[in-house]
């Protein structure tokens, strides 16, 4: 019903916009040589109502009475340029394109300069954008990110001030800002958040890797939140806009090829961009985007036994793990985007997007299990396909003299799906896994027993480096691991939001400026998931069954590609050998085969432990607000308002009920309703023309994730996990308190100096602890609620072009921030399993220091660019029952890229990308840096290619 209502009143006001009353307005589209100039700064001489351009770099400046003026518009980089025109009879004015190029022409047009770099030309954007904003602002154009080495979304962002990214295979994926949880990050779309379908269901952040740079017009980071934007953004809110119609005939195309070093494979990228008007009111863009590449990983990881009772032991190592991951990865995207203008005072538009991701993982294990004295080798492979569509059609209406009208309707689904092996029906396809056990005896153990690193050990026999081996007394043979397990883990899970919005605008005076708007959106969340397992007879004690052992079946070199943890010199050539092919991997799955090898299912899709991981969630958000924008005088203004957000959660499951007749299966319905109430305010005070203060305080929250809600509780036997929701979680809600302070001198160097304070309430943690499931140890995790954090920090920027140096030295510029980071949160402290205290702990995935530096050269056609990315070391993981000494880790990364380019002509340009140019690896540690979990190595990649812009 509420939908209903909701897009009955958003098509009332659709029609409405069809009966504009007259009114004088003045029209154009600000551009330059490279294509339209978002936020410019656009006024009438003499005058102190001062906008900007959209987007697209359209402006409009309504109830301009009969008379003569001059246009002003103001770009950094660029001097101010005017154009003249007169009103007569209220007739409204369009100028068309108010264009700045490279020399004056005509009295009657715009004074035009030199920008004499395209790379200047993006650079003047992104902070003319920043600069003009009415709060806490980064801006990064796609001429800047077109700069650097960046094939997807996360990478992107991640030169931008206060922003860190969580990597997979050496690729950007997750986006954090200030430190703060992804899930505290809103991630949207054209102003809308982004739904999220991924392998683990993990949270509310947005996989950013299966979104391509290349369809990206800017990326706006929202610091400090207006009310006319969504609230659950604690960290931040990064808005990816895509690309917009041209005013001309456009084209663009780049094709690439290049080599990834750890896979030693080739890599493939290519994309397109057309544009063009159709008629003088209708005007599209499309583009197109494909990147296939291999990427890879070695890994080492330890398994420690934190949840023993013994002090001593709960140091002790219980499996020893070496994975070899290679990752067939194929990306597609696709825009399109079309604008038609109904006349001066009414506008459509329409916008598209599609991108799918594939990501085929092999991956080669070997487990070495200590504490039950025996080896497993683990075979698996499997396509990860992930779907994101976002269609959006909306206006823009001028409604009377003083009223604005901006309406939306827009749908948006991602899905996600393990799809192997292929021979399968699709429904059925999952993640196939297999995997050989063979007894084992160890050496090198300590005194009572167990494996650890010398420094814990009781007697101080134990592994002196910084990476765990072995000492396996007898070889692992094929003819001694026996066939296990074959498992497939499946895995569907869809994402749908239905979103309808109005915003509406009133000037009650010239300097001051009201905006209401609702917004509704129905999210759809729907999980179909289970671990399917099988195990040969004579595993479960039948007799007479048939033994098959691995090297009964077809089997291919392994490592793959050469060579297994080669940076640390290949410790562990001598304990890997051959494994099972992936077209063997897939006979298991074949009825006759699994009869054949006498394969029993223990495990099946309506099993106790799978009925549970499958759940229907739907959320209903109703949003409203009221802001203002008042300028106190030509230096000062405030935006502040109210944003309301009503939340209806329900949630569909199921629970096993087990008692001493067994256990049963029953459905089970839970939800939440809930309402937030967020003040906001920002203050912008210019101090000189080029001086800028800006302070704001905001109330942001940040929902719990979809898993964490799930009324369920999950046992995945694969993995030695348990996993319990709890639909009862309130949501976690910040008091937010910005300073920044900005100084532009130059023609594009900028200074800026910032603090932030968040009080953070009902902040949401994933406790860890150790169970014991049939004498084998689980990790056990659950959600829970906080009483109360605060995060705080500062930060720093500069950009600087050495332009007054003599000769080559000023080509040369820099840009650097830098962002401190400190948290603060209390942990209950529990000993024998009765909590007994509290502890003063940081928010998980906060690190402390994070800095993004480049160095560049360039000139008219040549440009070289080193740039530097660091993330300082946090806590990954709060295991409280265990306590601080056995936290999890991330330690520092600092990942080096480069990129240069040389322009053979105003079309024509070359580049060459290199990114990890040092293999900086990806490394946890437990509580101290030399008791290593995991360190795995992704590898260099680099790419050469060519860009065609006509």
């Amino acid at each position: 019903m509420l939908r209903r209502r909701f897009f009955l009143t958003t098509a009332a006001c659709f029609l409405l916009g069809g009966f504009a009353i007259a009114q004088t307005t003045v029209h154009g589209i600000v551009v330059d040589h490279q294509g339209n100039l978002p936020n410019a700064l656009v006024y009438l001489e003499n005058s102190n109502e001062k906008i900007t351009s959209d987007t697209d770099g359209s402006f409009t400046l309504s109830n301009v009475p009969d008379g003569n003026y001059r246009l002003v518009v103001e770009y950094t980089g660029y001097e101010n340029a005017y154009f003249p025109f007169s009103i007569v009879n209220k007739i409204p004015v369009d100028l068309g394109t108010v264009k700045i190029a490279e020399k004056k022409i005509k009295e009657n047009s715009i004074q035009e300069v030199v920008v004499a770099s395209v790379y200047k030309a993006s650079q003047a954007r992104a902070i003319t954008m920043k600069r003009n904003s009415n709060t806490i602002t980064e801006v990064l154009s796609a001429d800047a990110i077109g700069k650097l080495p960046d094939r997807n979304a996360a990478d992107a962002v991640q030169r931008m001030q206060g922003v860190s990214i969580e990597r997979d295979m050496g690729e950007g994926r997750f986006v954090a800002v200030r430190g703060t949880p992804v899930q505290w990050t809103a991630s949207t779309l054209n102003g809308n958040r982004m739904p999220s379908a991924s392998g683990d269901n993990a949270n509310r952040g947005v996989q950013m890797d299966i979104f391509p740079s290349e369809l990206i017009q800017n990326v706006r980071l929202s610091k400090a939140l207006t009310p006319d934007l969504d609230g659950d953004a604690i960290g931040g809110n990064v808005d990816f806009i895509t690309k917009t119609s041209p005013n001309k005939e456009t084209l663009a195309i780049s094709t690439s090829t290049g080599y990834v070093n750890m896979s030693k494979s080739p890599t493939f990228n290519s994309s397109i961009v057309y544009g063009n008007k159709i008629t003088d009111k209708l005007k599209f863009i499309s583009s197109a985007v494909i990147w296939e590449r291999s990427g890879a990983i070695d890994q080492m990881r330890n398994i420690f036994n934190y949840g023993l009772p013994d002090p001593i032991a709960s140091y002790s190592i219980n499996q020893l793990q070496l994975r070899d991951y290679v990752a067939n990865r194929r990306t597609l995207g696709f825009n399109h985007a079309m604008d038609y203008e109904i006349n001066s005072k009414n506008k459509l538009y329409f916008k598209g997007l599609y991108s799918q991701y594939k990501d085929g993982q092999s991956v080669r294990e070997t487990y070495f299990n200590f504490d039950n004295k025996n080896v497993t080798l683990q075979a698996r492979h499997a396509d990860y396909l992930t779907d994101l569509y976002s269609i959006q059609f909306g206006g823009n209406h001028q409604v009377g003299q003083r009223l604005e009208m901006d309406w939306s309707l827009s749908k948006a689904r991602s899905t996600f799906k393990f799809n192997s092996p292929k021979q399968l029906e699709e429904h059925e396809r999952g993640y196939p896994i297999v995997n050989f056990i063979q007894p084992m005896t160890y050496g090198n153990l300590s005194s009572d027993g167990r494996k650890y690193f010398a420094m814990d050990a009781p007697n101080g026999v134990g592994d002196q480096n910084d990476y765990t081996l072995p000492y396996n007394q007898n070889p692992i043979s094929g003819n001694q691991l026996k066939l296990n397990q074959v498992i497939l883990n499946q895995n569907r899970n869809s994402e749908t939001d239905l979103r309808g919005q109005v915003d509406l605008i009133y000037k009650v005076a010239e300097n001051f400026k009201l905006q209401f708007g609702t917004k509704f959106n129905n999210k759809e969340k729907i999980v179909d998931a289970a671990v399917l397992v099988w195990m040969p007879k004579s595993a479960l004690g039948i007799p007479g069954a048939p033994i098959s052992y691995m090297s009964q079946f077809e089997q291919t070199a392994f490592p793959f590609n050469g060579g297994f943890m080669n940076p640390i010199g290949n410790p562990y050539n001598s304990v890997i050998i051959n494994q099972i092919t992936n077209g063997q991997i897939d006979q298991f799955y074949n009825t006759d085969t699994q009869n054949s090898l006498g394969l029993s299912q223990v495990s099946g899709k309506n099993s106790n432990s799978n009925v549970t991981s499958s759940y229907h969630g739907q959320e209903n958000v109703w949003g409203t607000y009221l802001m203002g924008t008042w300028k106190l005088n030509e230096n000062l203004q405030f935006l502040g308002g109210v944003r309301n957000e009503y939340n209806d959660i329900s949630f569909y499951g199921k629970k096993v009920i087990s008692d001493k007749a067994g256990s049963k299966v029953e459905d089970i319905k839970d939800g939440k309703k809930y309402n937030v109430f967020l003040p906001m305010i920002n203050m912008k005070w210019n101090l000189t023309k080029d001086q800028i203060i800006r302070a704001a305080y905001t109330r942001s929250f940040a929902r719990p994730d979809f898993n964490d809600l799930n009324p369920g509780t999950i046992v995945n036997d694969l993995s030695n996990t348990i996993t319990q929701g709890n639909t009862q979680l309130n949501p976690t809600f910040s008091n937010n308190f910005d300073l920044m302070f900005e100084n532009y001198f130059g023609k594009l160097d900028m200074i800026t100096a910032g603090a932030f304070y968040k009080n953070i309430t009902d902040l949401i943690y994933k406790d860890q602890s150790i169970v014991s499931v049939n004498g084998l140890p689980y990790t056990f995790t659950t959600p829970k609620n906080l009483e109360g954090a605060r995060l705080y920090g500062f930060e720093v920027g500069i950009s600087k072009r050495f332009e007054n140096l003599p000769g080559f030295l000023k080509h040369i510029g820099f840009e650097g921030n830098y962002t401190y980071i400190a948290s603060e949160m209390k942990m209950p402290v529990y000993t024998n399993g009765q909590q007994t205290g509290t502890m003063k702990t940081t928010i998980p995935n906060q690190a402390k220091h994070i800095f993004n530096t480049i160095v560049f050269y360039e000139t008219n056609k040549f440009m070289l660019r080193l740039a530097g990315n660091y993330k300082g070391d946090y806590v990954s993981e709060i295991r409280s029952a265990a306590g601080p000494d056995h936290y999890q880790h991330f330690d520092k990364n600092f990942t080096v890229d480069a990129s240069t380019s040389y322009s053979i002509n105003k079309n024509i340009r070359l580049f060459v990308e290199l990114n990890n140019i040092f293999n900086e690896p990806n490394r946890y540690y437990m509580g101290i840096k030399s008791r290593v979990e995991n360190i795995s190595y992704s590898g260099i990649r680099g790419q050469l290619g060519v860009n065609f812009n006509f």
